[in-house]
């Protein structure tokens, strides 16, 4: 081989590795991001078992015709926060 051969080899082979390397490092997650992920699942099933409850009482007191709105309103909630959730984690998978 001759010099410029393997400059372009070696420059061939710097490169791969880098690449290699920096396209496994721009998927991983912090710690600090996995542990955001954690506190937005446990707060969004929080708030989940909270409007639970509150539908129940809600039914109890007041019948299941009354709170029907209410209930639908809690369950969009409920959908609305999980998709902020995953919207969060799949950016945090991204970055």
């Amino acid at each position: 081989m001759t010099k410029k051969q393997q400059l372009q080899a070696s420059v061939y082979t710097v490169f791969a590795l880098t690449l290699g390397f920096g396209m496994s490092s721009m998927a991983e997650e912090t710690v600090l991001e996995k542990v955001e992920t954690s506190q937005n699942r446990a707060q969004d099933s929080v708030k989940k078992a909270y409007r639970g409850s509150k539908n129940k009482t809600c039914e109890m007191i007041n019948g299941k015709l009354e709170c029907l709105g209410k209930k639908a309103a809690n369950k969009a909630r409920d959908i609305s926060d999980k998709a902020k959730t995953d919207a969060v984690e799949a950016k945090n998978k991204i970055d």
